[in-house]
């Protein structure tokens, strides 16, 4: 069977084989309220929020680009010194890749699912040390890890069981999958924590009331 060929725009709009497929993120950031940062912006404003946010991202950006050139194992590129908790992150990221990764499958794998109609981009696909399943693991940089990160890893782990052809492609007869964030804030104090989540079932169950909430707000 030929794998879907999965597209992303540069707004994070998907096709799978030309049809448009909702996306995780964008669902999600659509529909779960987020009550911190509805205050946060009546605090600093539209426009000094925008700065910050565009700044977030942007560090977001690069540590992720940084983290795959570890994972492929590319030496490690020196950085400014206005980049020293970026250096601080790699290091964290590095030691946690290091201690408990045993075997990368993908990195920014773009996973669908074609039952549903949505599609994402997970960070890491890997399988940790002494276990015999994959884990999808997707890189938080900010100063928490928030709630609808849940729902987000259980779509994508859905999707990644369901494709029963991936699994036999990676070598695994178990229709199973672990699902977690590695969080590594700004200014890490202390090693990068990997927060997993087990409740797949529930997870998933709230991803799919999001996704039809925003489809009815659509319609």
């Amino acid at each position: 069977m030929t794998s879907p060929t999965i597209a992303r725009s540069p707004e994070h709009e998907y096709t799978v084989d030309g049809m448009p497929f909702d996306g995780v993120t964008t669902v999600i950031g659509s529909v779960i309220r987020k009550p911190g940062l509805e205050r946060w912006l009546g605090n600093v404003g539209n426009a000094e929020a925008e700065r910050i946010r565009s700044e977030a991202a942007a560090h977001g950006t690069l540590v992720h680009a940084l983290a795959a050139l570890v994972v492929e194992g590319v030496p490690s590129i020196p950085m400014l010194a206005d980049h020293e908790p970026t250096d601080a992150q790699m290091d964290a990221f590095t030691t946690w890749f290091e201690t408990y990764v045993e075997e990368v499958h993908a990195v920014e794998l773009k996973v669908a699912h074609g039952g549903y109609r949505y599609a994402g981009t997970l960070d890491l696909l890997v399988r940790m040390k002494g276990d015999k399943r994959p884990t999808i693991v997707d890189l938080k940089t900010g100063k928490a890890v928030y709630v609808e990160a849940a729902l987000q890893l259980a779509a994508y782990r859905e999707a990644i069981v369901k494709n029963t052809s991936r699994m036999d492609a990676l070598g695994y007869s178990r229709r199973d999958c672990r699902r977690g964030v590695l969080h590594i804030p700004r200014d890490p104090d202390g090693p990068a924590r990997f927060v997993e989540y087990r409740k797949h079932g529930a997870d998933f169950q709230a991803f799919l009331a999001a996704l039809t909430i925003y489809r009815w707000q659509r319609s």
